[in-house]
């Protein structure tokens, strides 16, 4: 999916970021358990907020088939602050 600069304050500092325009209809369904935007990547967009902020993603592989919804912690590799009302994904860049 191809995204669109746009300027936003996630570090303390204004920052150009990537944003994702997902599919779907408005609602926190088309930011969450959904497949992460980000070209190449073949992970899942899960639910993280503990800790951080309402909207706070991430994407990670499942454990493995058997594990019903569990997740691989040690898999994150992009971090995302969803809006549902876009829907939209910003890419909050760690270096990854």
């Amino acid at each position: 999916m191809k995204p669109r600069k746009e300027s936003h304050n996630l570090t303390g500092e204004y920052d150009e970021h990537d944003v994702y325009d997902m599919p779907g209809n408005p609602g926190w369904e088309a930011i969450t358990t959904v497949p992460c935007p980000v070209d190449g990547c073949t992970q899942t967009v899960v639910w993280w907020e503990a800790g951080y902020v309402p909207g706070y993603r991430v994407c990670m592989s499942p454990n493995g088939p058997n594990d019903h919804g569990a997740y691989d912690t040690s898999s994150i590799r992009h971090h995302f602050l969803g809006d549902p009302s876009g829907p939209t994904l910003i890419l909050e860049e760690r270096g990854e």
